[in-house]
Formats: C-alpha cells, sequence, structure tokens
C-alpha cells in the first residue's frame, strides 16, 4: 500500500480496483473484411472491362469468393454473439445456459438460420417468415458458401444440390462477363463484383429483419458508412 506524510499525520493513499469483462465480437469484423472484398473486385473488374479471360480473374475469384464466405460467417458469429453475451436477454432466458447452448444436443450445433429463429422462440416473438426474398436470400448465400467450401469437381455425383443452387440464384445478380457459357456456375459465373455485393447486402438485410423481429440491436446499423461495397 502506498502513503502520503505530512508532518507526523500519515494517511494512506486511496487505492482503487475494479474487474470487467472483455466482450469479444467478430460479426462486424467478417462483415468488413467481405466489404473489402468486394471492393477490391469492383475494381479489378474496371481496370480490366473489354478485356479477353486472362489471369487477372483469378484475383477477382479470390476476392469474391472471401466475400461469399465472409459474408456467411458474419451472419453465423452475429447470432453466437448474440446468444452468448453476457447479461444479454438470449442468455439470461437459458436457465442452464452452459448446457442448454453448448451441451448435448445443443443450440450451438444448429444450423445458422436455425439459431436465429430459436432466438425468436426463446423471446418469445413470430419466426421468421421462410419463403420472405430476405430469408431465401441468406439461406443461397449460406449454401454458395458450402458449395465452395466443401468444393467438388463438376464429375462428382455429389454436386446434384448445386443444380437447386443455381435455381434459387437466377437473376439476384449479374454474372461474370469473363466467362463463357461453358464455365462451372458457382465456382466461375458467380465470381462477380455484383455477386460479392449481393452477398454483403443478403447478410445486412438479414440481420436488420431479424433486428425488427427479436427488439434486439441491428448490429451492423451503426457501421453502415464503413460497410460499403464500391
Amino acid at each position: 500500500m502506498n502513503y502520503e506524510g505530512k508532518g507526523n499525520i500519515v494517511m494512506p493513499r486511496p487505492e482503487t480496483h475494479a474487474t470487467g469483462r472483455v466482450i469479444s465480437t467478430f460479426a462486424l469484423q467478417h462483415l468488413m473484411a467481405a466489404t473489402l472484398f468486394a471492393r477490391q473486385a469492383s475494381a479489378l473488374e474496371r481496370q480490366n472491362q473489354g478485356m479477353p479471360f486472362g489471369a487477372f480473374f483469378e484475383d477477382i475469384r479470390s476476392y469474391v469468393s472471401g466475400a461469399i464466405m465472409c459474408s456467411a460467417a458474419a451472419l453465423e458469429a452475429n447470432v453466437n454473439e448474440l446468444f452468448i453475451a453476457h447479461g444479454g436477454p438470449l442468455r439470461c432466458a437459458l436457465p442452464d445456459f452452459d448446457t442448454q447452448f453448448w451441451g448435448k444436443n445443443r443450440i450451438e450445433m444448429k444450423q445458422i438460420l436455425e439459431k436465429y429463429q430459436k432466438a425468436l422462440k426463446i423471446l418469445g416473438k413470430t419466426k421468421l417468415p421462410q419463403n420472405a426474398q430476405f430469408f431465401e436470400d441468406a439461406q443461397c448465400l449460406i449454401d454458395m458458401r458450402n458449395s465452395l467450401v466443401h468444393f467438388k469437381p463438376l464429375w462428382d455425383p455429389r454436386r446434384g444440390k448445386d443444380v437447386d443452387i443455381l435455381e434459387k440464384l437466377q437473376n439476384k445478380f449479374v454474372l461474370s462477363s469473363f466467362c463463357d457459357e461453358g464455365a462451372d456456375f458457382i465456382s466461375m459465373k458467380c465470381m462477380s463484383h455484383a455477386c460479392a455485393a449481393w452477398a454483403v447486402s443478403a447478410t445486412i438485410t438479414f440481420v436488420r429483419e431479424f433486428a425488427i423481429a427479436s427488439g434486439l440491436q441491428d448490429s451492423f446499423q451503426p457501421f453502415m458508412e464503413r460497410l460499403q461495397v464500391s
């Protein structure tokens, strides 16, 4: 203990101790990365406008696929963070959080959009309509992410699900102008800035609709100026 004294009077120096909890979040960081990738893809498309297919497309494909993966990661991280937040309404609504969220048959293992629906049920709110455009877009984004992460060659019979994704993605965004008609749909034709921008928009829109339905804070709304895709 430190002391300060004057004459014969010795007084202890007041000391203050505080404890706190560090809250670590990454959903916003994922989405910021997605917007960065989208902007890079846009710049490369402009630089190579009118050019035939070339090596530059490898960079475009890297940026667009990164935007897709990071956008889907932002969706998942966001709902996990809402559940885990200390003092948050979702965590407080679970009597035995560790068991219910992390334990056997746990919430943590549910599919991404199932977690959002589970959150609404816990809060006593109406579930999101699965036939709504924003819900379908979010599911398409997740399916695209899964297709890229678990990529299989064209001749692999297990790629049958990609046919369903192709039908759902028709007319959602402009395809790459650098690919010919025979190119693979997801891994080539979809590698455009328009697709990257759609992925970011799908994430932002879904989280906004969930925030409205749940009454919880929209995690991305305060940062919209930093989430520009071009």
